[in-house]
């Protein structure tokens, strides 16, 4: 079956943490951090990403849960 839309360039494993994906991930831009891929002008492609508690927060949170949560989960 082929592929539809854009071009994975970083692909995310929801099932695994921050620390356990193939590709490294960062969470701003430092001319230091190397990228970890590159695309050409006007080519369409899509990154995925990990949510602000890099995955700590999950779909059994409620609202009152992300509230109280422990802050250092927080990527």
């Amino acid at each position: 079956m082929g592929s539809h839309g854009a071009k994975v360039v970083v692909p995310i494993d929801v099932k695994k943490k921050p620390t356990q994906q193939e590709l490294p991930l960062h969470n701003r831009w430092h001319p230091d951090i190397p990228p970890v891929a590159e695309v050409r002008t006007g080519e369409v492609f899509r990154v995925e990403m990990v949510d602000f508690s890099g995955g700590g927060i999950t779909k059994e949170y409620t609202a009152e849960d992300i509230k109280h949560a422990d802050p250092s989960i927080v990527s």
